[in-house]
C-alpha cells in the first residue's frame, strides 16, 4: 500500500475513532444524566414521605392508579395510616434509607421508560384497639411468624407496639405517554390484583425477573 492510500485508509480511522468516541461520549453524558434525574426523583419520594407531604406523594404517583382509586381516597388512607386511627398507627423514621437505582429500561412500543429503586423500609406499627391489655406472648408470637411469612422482620418492643423491617422493598418508575414526560412511582405489590391492571405487561414481567434476581443476589449476601 503505497503513502497516499495509508494516509486516506488512517485519515478514516481517525474520524471513525473520532465519531464513536463522540458518541459514546455523549451516551456517557445522557446516561449521567438520567441517572442523576433518577436519583434526585428517588430523594424527593423518600423526604416527602419523611414530611408526610401527601399532596407530593400524590404528584409522583403513577396516574393511572387514580383510575381505580380516587385521589382523595389514597390521600385519606396515608393520613389515616400516619396521623391514625382506631385501629393502629404506623410510624416510618424520618430518613433516608439506603436504595440501589436499577439502570433505565425501555419499551419501545409504548415510548416507555423505566427503572426500580430498591431499600429497606423501617416502622413501627402501635395497635390502639388493644392498647389496654396488649398482645399476649402467644399473640405476638402469631403476630411475628404472620409477618415473617410475608417477607419481614419484626420484633414487640412493648405489648402493643412492633418494630417492623420490610426488606427488599422495591419501588418502579415510569417515565411514559401518561406521565407527561415525568417520572412516576409505584410500588411492586404482587399481592394486589390492582397492580397487575396498572402497569403493561412487559413492565410487569421485567419487574419480576429483576426482584426475582435481587433476592436472590441479597440470599448470597447473607
Amino acid at each position: 500500500m503505497n503513502n497516499s492510500k495509508l494516509l486516506t485508509t488512517a485519515g478514516k480511522a481517525s474520524i471513525l475513532f473520532i465519531v464513536f468516541a463522540f458518541s459514546t461520549l455523549c451516551f456517557a453524558q445522557d446516561s449521567d444524566k438520567v441517572a442523576k434525574e433518577l436519583d434526585s426523583v428517588a430523594l424527593k419520594m423518600f423526604n416527602d414521605v419523611n414530611e408526610r407531604n401527601y399532596d407530593g406523594i400524590m404528584d409522583m404517583s403513577y396516574p393511572k392508579l387514580f383510575e381505580f382509586v380516587p385521589r382523595e381516597v389514597m390521600v385519606n388512607v396515608f393520613k389515616s395510616m400516619f396521623e391514625g386511627n382506631d385501629e393502629f398507627t404506623v410510624d416510618i423514621p424520618k430518613l433516608i434509607p439506603e436504595y440501589e437505582i436499577s439502570e433505565v429500561f425501555k419499551v419501545e412500543k409504548d415510548s416507555a421508560e423505566f427503572a426500580f429503586i430498591n431499600y429497606d423500609l423501617k416502622m413501627s406499627m402501635t395497635f390502639h384497639d388493644i392498647a389496654e391489655e396488649g398482645f399476649d406472648e402467644e399473640g405476638k408470637e402469631m403476630m411475628v411468624d404472620m409477618m415473617k411469612m410475608q417477607g419481614m422482620e419484626a420484633e414487640f418492643v412493648s405489648d402493643n407496639t412492633i418494630d417492623v423491617i420490610m426488606p427488599n422493598r422495591m419501588t418502579i418508575m415510569v417515565n411514559d405517554k401518561l406521565t407527561n414526560g415525568n417520572w412516576a412511582m409505584i410500588n411492586y405489590d404482587t399481592n394486589s390484583p390492582l397492580f397487575y391492571q396498572i402497569l403493561s405487561a412487559p413492565i410487569l414481567e421485567k419487574a419480576k425477573d429483576y426482584y426475582q434476581d435481587l433476592l436472590i443476589e441479597h440470599k448470597k449476601k447473607d
